[in-house]
């Protein structure tokens, strides 16, 4: 019975220490998005990856990709646009991606416009 406890005592060590050695968002890889490009990928994951992003442009776009991870590679802060999965009443909602940068939603969404930013003082992210 004791070494069941000491078991089951280890498995919250375990899980915990696996959560602290997952990479932050500050530390988020550009996976295969190439130097002068703006990505979205169409899933969640951590580090280098080969999966094929949803949409890859190196200018203004507008359509349909869907996608939970995004990287502007570009060397310009762009304006995007989005409409989070199962929210499409609530609109479209922007967001400005400064040069070199990335994040990931914790649902997915459908990146609709990608462009060019122009500055009104509002922070960048």
């Amino acid at each position: 019975m004791r070494l069941k406890s000491l078991a089951l005592a280890a498995i919250p060590a375990a899980f915990l220490g696996v959560m602290a050695s997952a990479p932050s968002a500050s530390a988020w890889s550009t996976g295969n998005c190439e130097t002068g490009t703006f990505c979205v990928w169409p899933e969640y994951w951590y580090g280098d990856t080969d999966m094929e992003p949803s949409l890859v442009t190196d200018d203004e776009w507008s359509g349909s990709a869907l996608g939970h991870i995004f990287y502007n590679r570009t060397s310009q802060d762009v304006t995007m646009t989005y409409v989070i999965v199962g929210h499409e009443d609530q609109g479209p909602q922007t967001s400005c991606v400064s040069s070199g940068h990335g994040s990931y939603f914790t649902m997915p969404m459908y990146v609709t416009d990608i462009a060019w930013r122009e500055d009104d003082g509002s922070p960048c992210w």
